[in-house]
């Protein structure tokens, strides 16, 4: 597949029976028509993506539609609202893109809005709905549920990888559960938060590659991490921060958490809140190293024994849409083994943060 690709093409959407979602679809191939490009029906993933509202709802049809053209996915876009009216109601598209100048590459798209005790036929109807031998993606938009688990459990039970943005987590008790899928099922957890930080364990891992700075890893006594906030106190904004401690942790001192003294501040500006903005590395020896954000020339500077060091990695993620993130989850064929590993230690370091 080459990458001349044309503008974004979405069809609107057309009701349909929740009872035939299936064949309304093989019904959408026979007519779909095109002069001027052939037509090409391509999935790599089932994508599920939950959410409880319809401002989420919109934000994952959207952003479904654009990863569509990087990988093409049968996207399953459920609003399961239990306070509203017992109904369920359904819509499929396509989200088409030319390639090359020659073919046009089609995905599917299906909307199920459910409400009151009609919530329950979703996860039957979802597992319906996915196409066989095709991994499975349940992406899910918002906070995580404190209840309905047995609800929960059935709509990831065929799922491969759940995908949570912590952001906007509202409590350590979803990092938690976030852990918990990973330990008691053998669906692999992601973050498009773990995402964003990329640049910063890149530029880190970088900075600590010579020889001479990597026997200085052992050396770490302190980290101190200063991150952006909107004052609202939200713990969703301290992930990404609770995330760099647990990487350097898991990389440095596995399971010796208390030899590393952590500390998190906060600085409060609302823009991208959460987004690391400085990080100060303390040494055994009262030596420290500084890794900051430079956010004229969007790059990371490291400074460390009175040199100044600009790391080449510019920043990639912070700042980008969802749906790059989204991509950057789906183009990995196996779990984030890294991220893994961090989950349970950040998982830790948050039941310290105080209440």
């Amino acid at each position: 597949m080459t990458t001349d690709v044309a503008p974004l093409k979405t069809d609107e959407a057309r009701p349909v029976d929740s009872s035939s979602i299936e064949k309304s679809l093989s019904g959408l191939w026979r007519s779909e028509k095109n002069d001027e490009h052939a037509v090409m029906r391509a999935a790599l993933w089932n994508v599920v993506a939950h959410t409880t509202n319809p401002r989420h709802h919109s934000l994952a049809s959207e952003t479904l539609a654009k990863a569509s053209k990087s990988v093409p996915q049968r996207a399953i876009v459920i609003r399961a609202e239990l306070d509203a009216p017992s109904e369920i109601s359904s819509w499929i598209n396509s989200n088409c893109h030319v390639v090359g100048g020659e073919k046009q590459v089609c995905s599917e798209a299906v909307a199920i809005v459910a409400g009151g005790d009609r919530v329950r036929h979703i996860p039957p109807l979802v597992n319906a709905l996915l196409i066989p031998d095709m991994p499975v993606a349940v992406w899910w938009l918002g906070d995580l549920p404190d209840e309905q688990a047995e609800y929960v459990e059935t709509l990831l039970d065929p799922a491969d990888r759940l995908i949570v943005d912590s952001t906007e987590f509202n409590s350590p008790t979803d990092l938690a559960w976030l852990r918990q899928i990973s330990q008691r099922t053998t669906t692999a957890p992601a973050d498009l938060n773990w995402v964003r930080l990329e640049d910063w364990r890149v530029a880190t891992a970088a900075f600590f590659d010579p020889p001479a700075m990597r026997e200085r890893l052992l050396e770490i006594t302190s980290l101190r991490i200063a991150a952006t906030g909107d004052g609202s106190g939200l713990f969703g904004h301290s992930i990404e921060s609770l995330y760099y401690a647990a990487w350097i942790n898991a990389q440095v001192a596995p399971g010796r958490m208390d030899e590393i003294e952590y500390r998190f501040d906060s600085e409060q500006i609302a823009e991208e809140p959460g987004a690391l903005t400085k990080i100060h590395i303390g040494f055994s020896d009262g030596t420290e190293a500084i890794i900051a954000r430079d956010t004229e020339r969007h790059v990371l500077v490291a400074a460390f024994g009175g040199r100044k060091l600009t790391m080449d990695c510019v920043t990639r993620f912070r700042g980008r849409g969802p749906e790059d993130l989204i991509v950057r989850q789906l183009k990995r064929p196996e779990a984030d083994r890294v991220f893994v590993k961090s989950l349970p230690i950040a998982t830790e370091l948050a039941a310290r943060l105080p209440a």
